[in-house]
């Protein structure tokens, strides 16, 4: 199984108020249950398949001991759509806020074990929590 993280609006938030680019609650934790996982960036701060700008963003946002959780998410790249870089040979995760009406349209052509989970911090700030618990 592999899966595939953005980062704005999915890890941390990105809405203006009081929680504009605070970690999404249970972030670390999320972390903690992605070890199993091929894990992937899937974000614009890393869509030329360089990491440094996702992991060091990210390492703002979580303790030092879960630094070698951001370093081992690897990178993908891509252009215009990040269904690009997802590998459909293989059952997948995707987690992200926003996905594209052109990317919704190729994901309509997933098998069964591939998936994108829809995260929306704003509506259900706990949502990382509960997809720790539920569905890794």
């Amino acid at each position: 199984m592999k899966i595939y993280l953005d980062i704005d609006g999915t890890m941390i938030h990105e809405e203006f108020g009081d929680m504009w680019n605070q970690p999404a609650l249970g972030l670390e934790e999320f972390l903690v249950a992605l070890r199993p996982y091929d894990t992937y960036w899937l974000t614009t701060h890393c869509m030329n398949g360089n990491p440094e700008n996702a992991q060091a963003l990210m390492k703002q946002k979580v303790s030092k001991e879960f630094y070698g959780d951001i370093d081992r998410i690897q990178p993908t790249t891509w252009c215009i759509l990040k269904t690009e870089a997802l590998d459909f040979k293989s059952d997948f995760i995707w987690f992200d806020n926003e996905v594209t009406a052109e990317e919704l349209k190729v994901l309509d052509g997933c098998r069964n074990g591939q998936s994108q989970v829809q995260v929306d911090l704003k509506t259900n700030p706990e949502q990382l929590i509960e997809i720790t618990r539920d569905i890794l």
